[in-house]
C-alpha cells in the first residue's frame, strides 16, 4: 500500500475516473476485501431549491421533479461552458467533490461482531479508512499518521497496512492503472 502512485499523474489534472479501479485494486490487496462493498448513491427523485432572486428580495422555495433537475443541470453546464470557453480557460479557485461511498460488512450483527467475535469494528473501520486514504493520496498509510503514539497503536491493529516498504518495492498494477 505504501508507495502507491496518487490519481494526479496527468499533468493537466487528476483523472478521477481512475478512482474505482485504484480503490478496488487497493481494497483485493488488503485483508479487508471480504469486508468492504462498494455503495451505490442514489438521490430522491424530487429536489427542492432555494433561490433569491436578487439581493434584496426574498429566498424562494421551490420543488423540483426529474425534469426540472435535468433542465437546471443543464442550465448549469451551459453556464459553466460559457465561462471557461468550452473549456479553454483554466477556472482558478475552483473545488470539486467527490464522494466515494463503501460499507463494511460484518457476518453477525454489532453486539454479536463485539461479544462472540471478539472484533472492535472501530478498529476495522479506521483500517479501511486508512487503506483509502493511502490510495486516494498516494502516499503510504504510516505518511498519514503524524502521532507518533497514534502510529504505534494502528501498527498493533494492522501492521501488514502499516508496515515499512522501501520505494523500489511499488505496487505495479496501482502504478500501471494510474498512468493509464
Amino acid at each position: 500500500f505504501e508507495g502507491t502512485t496518487n490519481l494526479s499523474a496527468k499533468s493537466d489534472g487528476v483523472d478521477f475516473t481512475l478512482l474505482p479501479q485504484l480503490l478496488d485494486v487497493a481494497v483485493e490487496k488488503s485483508n479487508e476485501a471480504n469486508a468492504l462493498r462498494s455503495t451505490i448513491i442514489k438521490t430522491k427523485g424530487s429536489w427542492l431549491r432555494n433561490r433569491q432572486e436578487n439581493l434584496l428580495s426574498n429566498l424562494k422555495c421551490k420543488g423540483l421533479g426529474a425534469d426540472d433537475i435535468k433542465l437546471e443541470t443543464n442550465k448549469a453546464k451551459d453556464l459553466l461552458d460559457a465561462l471557461s470557453r468550452s473549456g479553454s480557460l483554466a477556472i482558478e479557485s475552483s473545488e470539486l467533490h467527490v464522494i466515494v461511498a463503501v460499507t463494511h460488512c460484518f457476518e453477525k450483527d454489532i453486539i454479536e461482531t463485539i461479544i462472540q467475535d471478539n472484533i472492535n469494528p472501530i478498529q476495522k473501520l479506521e483500517s479501511s479508512t486508512l487503506l483509502f486514504a493511502s490510495a486516494i493520496h498516494g502516499v503510504g498509510a504510516r505518511d498519514l499518521i503524524k502521532d507518533q503514539f497514534e502510529l504505534n497503536r494502528l501498527e498493533g491493529q494492522n501492521p501488514l497496512l502499516l508496515k515499512r516498504i522501501e520505494r523500489a518495492e511499488e505496487d505495479d498494477e496501482l502504478t500501471r492503472l494510474a498512468s493509464c
